[in-house]
């Protein structure tokens, strides 16, 4: 098969390249050459934009149970651990409603073309054994990698570990857990206090490889964190929805720190890492950042180092590599005649014109505006 694209993300480096068609066999990309290559039978067209299916870092996906609840209610009261909201919710809440909950969570995060998605599940491996059952019945295409916590059945499928926080363990239990899994993440510097504690420091010496939201990490923190290959995972919409504040986005561009971005609560966010993408942008341009580097590392964000601090090899478009793409249709939006298209595809691409995946050679129609030659 052959698509035809207006505008496509070519390679690690996310480079643009123009009126390409993109062959695949086999599920394999073949060759990405010049439009004028593609044959009456090719798929898509000149407005149709081609990019890789990006990660979703951080998630908690069983707040899709109780979505908007407690919105008069703080950060604290809603989440802390145990006696926030969210956690006598999840304790009454019965295991097959949260199943049910996780896995139209888990639906919605393949149609907005995610590849990846790291959930952060409560309830110990009874809590991962939920989100592995949900799992299986969404379509094939996206890796699930379920971060689970000590509790009831630990460690039972669980793919890493994903602490509320280090500081609700000892470093001897933190170290112990951590050493278990090859994905270790913790909730870091999402308060004033927990940063004053040393949470962070907490987490290094246990080994943690990610720290969660970062709001109050400074530079020397971050440089540290680069120094040990510690990624952080930005959650820009959730901290601004709590008013907990915005994570120190020039110092993270800076000092080029490993950078994800996620969704974070079910409750409050949808899936949709293309409305956390443009929160990041908006963010940092707020506190200053102008540089091309705030688009460039938003783009690597979204397809290249979401995916390697999960384990994962990165979904990107290029010869010999997997066909795990995105097709978008431009529908107006200023894709196409932008003269800085990265940056439009960070702030027009979206579940409105998104109109199909393709997983391996597969494709899968996700809007009834995509292009009659493909569906």
């Amino acid at each position: 098969m052959s698509i035809r694209a207006g505008l496509l993300l070519y390679g690690e480096d996310l480079r643009v390249r123009k009126d390409s068609c993109i062959w695949i066999r086999e599920g394999i990309v073949e060759s990405v050459e010049t439009s004028s290559t593609c044959d009456r039978r090719s798929i898509g067209g000149p407005s149709i934009i081609v990019v890789p299916q990006p990660s979703n870092s951080h998630v908690h996906s069983a707040d899709h149970a109780f979505t908007e609840y407690g919105l008069e209610m703080g950060l604290e009261e809603l989440v802390s651990y145990p006696k926030g909201l969210k956690h006598r919710l999840l304790e009454k809440a019965r295991p097959e409603d949260l199943v049910r909950a996780i896995r139209d969570y888990y639906l919605l995060a393949w149609r907005y073309g995610l590849g990846a998605v790291s959930d952060f599940r409560e309830g110990g491996g009874q809590g991962c054994i939920l989100a592995k059952k949900a799992a299986v019945t969404i379509p094939e295409g996206t890796n699930i990698v379920v971060l689970g916590r000590p509790g009831p059945l630990w460690p039972s499928r669980c793919d890493g570990l994903g602490v509320s926080s280090p500081l609700d363990y000892s470093i001897e239990e933190l170290v112990r857990e951590a050493s278990r899994f090859d994905i270790t993440a913790a909730h870091i510097a999402e308060s004033e206090e927990a940063r004053r504690k040393g949470d962070l420091e907490l987490a290094m010496e246990a080994g943690i490889r990610i720290a969660v939201h970062g709001i109050f990490l400074d530079y020397s923190d971050l440089l540290a964190m680069k120094e040990k290959s510690m990624g952080l995972v930005a959650c820009v919409r959730s901290n601004m929805w709590h008013g907990a504040g915005i994570p120190p986005i020039r110092d993270i561009i800076e000092t080029d720190v490993s950078l994800g971005l996620g969704t974070d609560n079910a409750s409050w966010n949808t899936p949709d890492i293309w409305e956390e993408a443009r929160a990041f942008l908006l963010a940092g341009r707020y506190q200053g950042v102008k540089e091309e580097k705030l688009v460039s590392k938003t783009l690597s964000a979204l397809f290249i180092e979401g995916y390697k601090m999960l384990g994962l090899k990165p979904r990107i478009l290029k010869e010999g590599e997997p066909s795990r793409l995105l097709m978008v249709a431009d529908m107006g939006a200023g894709l196409l005649n932008s003269v800085n298209p990265r940056a439009a595809i960070i702030k027009r691409t979206g579940a409105g014109n998104i109109v199909a995946r393709i997983d391996d050679g597969k494709v899968t129609c996700l809007s009834k505006i995509a292009p009659t030659n493909m569906c």
